[in-house]
C-alpha cells in the first residue's frame, strides 16, 4: 500500500484551512503524510495548522506564489505518491482510496485526475474533473493542446515529478495546465476517477475567473510548451499549434462569436463558431453551438432590427 504525500500550499487561509486539513487527516487510506507549505501568511493560518499536532508537517517560506509552495512540498515529500490539495478545498474521506484504485488498475506511467464538485458562496454546483470529460489515452496529446483536460485534484507517482521537473514558478496562471501538458508530452497519461470525492471552492472573483487575463496566459503557456517540445509533434499537432497561434484558443473564439452575436452580427458569429468547431474538435460544446448558430443566424438576419424575438435571442447568447 503506497504512502501518499499530500501537498497543501496556503496563504492567509485561516478561516478555511482547518476544514481542508481535517479532510486530509480523515481519509480512509491509512498511510498519509500531510505537508502544509505556508507561503508568507500574515493571519493565523500557521497557528491553526499547528493545532493539528504532529500529523501535519508545516513548512514556512516568504511569499512566492502557489507554484513555489508546491515545489517546496515536492522537495520534502517522501511518499510513493503525491496528491495536491489547496487549503480552501475539501477532500471527502474516500478521495485517496478511490484515486489509488484507479491508478492501480491503469497501465504504467499513469496518474489520476478526480471528479469534484464546485463549492461557491451560494452552495454546491456541478463541476466534474474537466470540461472535456474522460479523454482516451491516444487523444490526450492533442486534447491537452486544446484545453486543460486535468483537474488540480490529481494524484500522481512521485516518479512523474522527478522526471518532468518542478512546477513553473514564473507562471501565475495556467500553471497546472502547463505541468500536465509537460507530463503528457513526456509520455505520461492520465486516468479519470469519475466519482465525486472532493469539493473545489470558488470565491468571488478568483484569479481563474478573470477571463481575459486567463486566456492571454493560456496562449503564452501553450507557446512556451510548443517551444520546449519543438520537433516532437505530429503533423496534426503542428497544425493545431499553428491555429492556436493564429486564432487563440477555442474559448477565445467562442467569446468572439458571442460578442459578434450580441452586436447583431449573427452570420459572423456563426462563422467563427464553425471555424472553432472545425479546428478544435475535442473541445466540448463548440460543435453544438456552431450547429445552433448556423440554423438561427439566417433566420435572425431576416428579422427587422425592431423585432422582439431578434432582440431576445441576441441578448441570450
Amino acid at each position: 500500500m503506497p504512502t501518499v504525500s499530500v501537498i497543501m500550499p496556503t496563504y492567509n487561509a485561516g478561516v478555511r484551512i482547518g476544514v481542508a486539513i481535517g479532510s486530509v487527516l480523515t481519509q480512509t487510506h491509512p498511510d498519509i503524510e500531510l505537508i502544509v507549505i505556508d507561503d508568507g501568511s500574515t493571519d493565523d493560518t500557521v497557528t491553526i495548522a499547528r493545532g493539528f499536532g504532529e500529523r501535519v508537517t508545516i513548512l514556512q517560506q516568504e511569499n512566492a506564489g502557489p507554484n513555489a509552495a508546491r515545489n517546496t512540498g515536492l522537495r520534502h515529500a517522501s511518499g510513493d505518491v503525491v496528491a495536491l490539495c489547496d487549503s480552501d478545498d475539501v477532500l471527502l474521506p474516500n478521495y485517496l482510496t478511490e484515486a489509488l484504485a484507479v491508478m492501480s488498475a491503469a497501465p504504467p506511467r499513469t496518474w489520476v485526475t478526480c471528479a469534484s464538485q464546485l463549492m461557491t458562496d451560494d452552495g454546491l454546483k456541478p463541476y466534474g474533473f474537466s470540461p472535456f470529460g474522460e479523454v482516451p489515452r491516444d487523444q490526450q496529446r492533442e486534447a491537452i493542446l486544446q484545453g486543460n483536460i486535468v483537474s488540480i485534484f490529481s494524484v500522481f507517482p512521485r516518479a512523474m515529478s522527478t522526471e518532468i521537473g518542478p512546477f513553473n514558478e514564473q507562471l501565475k496562471r495556467a500553471e497546472d495546465w502547463e505541468y500536465w501538458a509537460r507530463a503528457i508530452l513526456s509520455g505520461w497519461r492520465v486516468a479519470f476517477q469519475p466519482t465525486i470525492a472532493s469539493y473545489y471552492r470558488q470565491q468571488g472573483q478568483s484569479q481563474s475567473s478573470d477571463a481575459g487575463a486567463m486566456l492571454d496566459a493560456e496562449d503564452a503557456m501553450i507557446a512556451a510548451v510548443a517551444e520546449r517540445f519543438a520537433g516532437t509533434f505530429t503533423e496534426r499537432e503542428e497544425q493545431l499549434l499553428a491555429v492556436r497561434g493564429r486564432l487563440g484558443s477555442a474559448t477565445r473564439q467562442r467569446l468572439r462569436a458571442r460578442d459578434a452575436w450580441r452586436a447583431g452580427d449573427f452570420t459572423g458569429g456563426a462563422r467563427q463558431l464553425r471555424e472553432a468547431a472545425r479546428e478544435f474538435p475535442l473541445y466540448p460544446g463548440v460543435r453544438g453551438k456552431a450547429i445552433t448558430a448556423g440554423v438561427l443566424a439566417p433566420l435572425l438576419e431576416r428579422l427587422p432590427a425592431s423585432s422582439g424575438l431578434r432582440e431576445r435571442l441576441r441578448n441570450r447568447w
